[in-house]
């Protein structure tokens, strides 16, 4: 047989404890990682959004975004426009299952760092990084 001062009691002091915690679990907003600044004598040139249609191989059509940032020393000049078609091209030649087989991230950052380095003026990139991908 329960007592029910002793059943009232744990009761409260089970209040009593979740109370604090759910006064303190307020969780600050996660800020969204910021770029670290450049090194003196480097920039970032955003370079236009890709946009990439690809088709399973059932028929199916599937839509994916990709934002790119290229990290090159202050005084290159790159053809953004043309590179970013260029490498639109080639991810928009790949089959969506070998895309999506894994993690496309690490794929498209070293294929595209690649495919940049080639270009005439762009063997100089430091690197590219992925700003926003977003799949339909």
């Amino acid at each position: 047989m329960t007592h029910p001062r002793l059943l009232s009691a744990l009761l409260v002091l089970a209040l009593l404890l979740a109370s604090p915690l759910q006064a303190g679990e307020k969780k600050e907003k996660e800020k969204p990682a910021q770029l670290p600044v450049p090194a003196k004598g480097q920039r970032y040139a955003r370079l236009p959004t890709i946009a990439l249609e690809l088709w399973d191989k059932y028929g199916n059509f599937h839509l994916s975004s990709v934002d790119l940032l290229m990290l090159v020393p202050e005084e290159v000049k790159c053809p953004e426009k043309n590179l970013s078609d260029k490498m639109r091209k080639v991810l928009n030649g790949i089959p969506y299952e070998e895309y999506m087989s894994g993690n496309p991230a690490p794929m498209i950052k070293s294929s595209m760092l690649d495919l940049a380095r080639k270009e005439p003026g762009c063997d100089q990139i430091r690197e590219i990084l992925i700003s926003k991908m977003l799949f339909r």
